[in-house]
């Protein structure tokens, strides 16, 4: 609405059409916002993006960090311009589909995802193999009746509430934290060699750097391989058509996520590792730009 102001504005000035032109595609210089969580994954497909669309297209970008559910929210709605790690067809399904018909899908970034409930590789596969273990006396004992999560309202913690209940797993404690949360739990068992079973994901930089491994889901709560999906408001394709484009042609494979996730974690610096991914792989780079 403000160009349209300024076009009659100048129009009535006489300026010559070229200047009208120019106004009318200034929102090529609005910065695009992108939402995203704190979560390693998704910080590494949404700096990559961010490096690509600031240096190769000359777009600026302003991140939003949110809750899952805010980030449905916000893109449906048009407060923001798009997220790039929605978990389908199980993990976000209920934001999904509460919010689908609102906004437009950018398509597949990646494939192969997974979450599950992991322990290290140090407790006996012959004591648990499968989250029914978990019901074993020694076993919940051992592990003091908690199960590590992440952030409440996470997918992943939709998913094992529900597998609390269909493991009747009665008398065990969901922990509600974070992901670094999370990982520090991890970090101080590996320490001294204690049991803990915890809410993880692939890809993730964890399963570089500690041997730890899925429980087996046999009634299959926490569902099997997702796609890893971006949207974007309804007015983002007309608003930013090269953007547009770049992100429809924008793929990884999980082994680029994991790298780009070691590199940003190692020095807490994502666009870093954001450049160091794009400036190694000029020919991916070359794919997401045709237009």
């Amino acid at each position: 609405m403000k160009n349209v102001f300024f076009v009659r504005f100048v129009s009535q000035l006489g300026v010559t059409a070229s200047a009208v032109t120019f106004a009318m595609s200034a929102h090529a210089a609005d910065p695009i916002k992108i939402s995203l969580a704190n979560w390693a994954d998704t910080q590494a497909v949404t700096y990559t993006a961010k490096y690509v669309l600031e240096t190769k297209l000359n777009q600026p970008v302003t991140l939003v960090v949110a809750d899952l559910g805010i980030q449905f929210q916000g893109v449906s709605r048009g407060d923001v311009d798009m997220m790039l790690g929605a978990w389908l067809p199980v993990t976000h399904a209920a934001y999904y589909a509460r919010f689908k018909d609102q906004m437009d899908d950018l398509g597949v970034i990646y494939t192969g995802a997974k979450i599950g409930w992991a322990v290290p590789d140090y407790v006996p596969e012959s004591e648990v193999s499968s989250i029914a273990d978990l019901n074993k006396p020694d076993v919940k004992s051992k592990l003091n009746g908690s199960i590590q999560g992440i952030e409440p309202g996470a997918g992943e913690m939709v998913a094992s509430e529900k597998a609390m209940k269909e493991y009747d797993l009665a008398g065990y404690n969901l922990v509600r934290a974070s992901e670094a949360g999370m990982l520090t739990a991890v970090s101080r068992a590996y320490q001294s060699k204690s049991w803990i079973v915890a809410t993880v994901w692939s890809p993730h930089w964890l399963w570089q750097k500690y041997k730890m491994r899925y429980l087996k889901d046999p009634k299959g709560v926490l569902g099997g391989d997702e796609q890893i999906r971006g949207f974007a408001s309804k007015q983002f394709a007309q608003k930013y058509p090269r953007a547009d484009a770049f992100i429809k042609h924008y793929k990884l494979t999980l082994a680029d996520v994991e790298q780009i996730e070691l590199d940003g974690n190692a020095n807490n610096d994502w666009n870093a590792a954001a450049k160091k991914f794009v400036d190694s792989h000029p020919e991916k780079v070359q794919a997401w730009l045709q237009q």
